[in-house]
């Protein structure tokens, strides 16, 4: 698989920034780029910061299409940093793990962050749970992530064309972070994919009744399930909902669906323990 290309849109904004001394408060910055890693930074008003883990199925890094942008962000108020594991080895190239969460970190210190959360879809799902072992993220929404890593899980007809670039430092199982984590992980699923049946499998088997887990499933819907929803109207407000813990947000979301979310493991939103 080929290493995710970086648009020549970020050099001639970059150029833009020298010439004028300044730069647009709504420009996305690339601030880092290494062979295996690229980072690039949306600033915001508030001491949150997003972090997105973005998915295999962007060829290049473009400013233009950065994933969940608008979600993330909302409306400038959250800083952001899009985080893109370039050789799409799920963060298992040697030493990336520490070097994503050293700049991470040096990037709260310098700005005064005092609360991280995480998004991301499929590997960026994976991403966005991954981490809470290494970061203080207090809440986490992944779509369709993968929880189970293990050579059995890979060796899927349908991981065929992912598994070269995966070494064998790649974390195996997911289950022992999200149990670890001072954290609220939010998962939307669809029911349709074998694999995305198997991660889910894997959980309600490991972590039973987990009461800071919740589950969101499409019924109906494969591995795009994030794409379903954007295409629906209902993705930032789904998104918006599970942030702020507003079961009225997600029912009404799922009302306006062509096909009603299962919201049976999304229960109890209204629990004084949220964060």
């Amino acid at each position: 698989m080929k290493r995710q290309r970086i648009s020549p849109v970020w050099r001639f904004q970059a150029l833009q920034r020298w010439l004028s001394g300044h730069a647009p408060a709504n420009e996305a910055r690339l601030i880092r780029r290494d062979r295996d890693l690229a980072v690039a930074w949306l600033p915001g008003s508030s001491t949150r910061l997003v972090l997105v883990f973005i998915s295999i199925r962007y060829e290049a890094l473009d400013p233009q299409v950065l994933e969940f942008r608008g979600i993330a962000s909302d409306n400038g108020r959250n800083h952001v940093l899009f985080i893109n594991d370039r050789e799409r080895s799920w963060y298992s190239a040697p030493g990336l793990r520490d070097r994503i969460a050293d700049l991470v970190r040096r990037f709260v210190a310098r700005h005064g962050i005092e609360e991280i959360w995480s998004i991301g879809n499929s590997l960026g799902g994976y991403g966005a749970i991954l981490f809470c072992d290494r970061l203080p993220i207090s809440k986490v929404v992944a779509f369709v992530p993968q929880l189970l890593m293990s050579k059995e899980a890979l060796a899927q007809p349908n991981w065929a064309n992912y598994v070269a670039p995966i070494r064998d430092g790649v974390e195996r199982d997911l289950i022992p972070i999200m149990a670890a984590a001072d954290c609220r992980f939010h998962i939307v699923t669809g029911d349709r994919f074998a694999d995305d049946l198997l991660h889910m499998g894997h959980l309600r088997k490991t972590l039973p009744d987990a009461p800071k887990v919740r589950i969101v499933t499409a019924p109906g819907q494969s591995h795009y399930v994030a794409k379903w929803l954007k295409d629906h109207g209902q993705l930032a407000k789904l998104v918006t909902a599970l942030w702020a813990g507003d079961r009225q947000g997600l029912e009404d979301c799922s009302r306006a669906l062509p096909q009603p979310l299962d919201l049976t493991l999304a229960v109890n939103f209204a629990d004084a323990d949220l964060p």
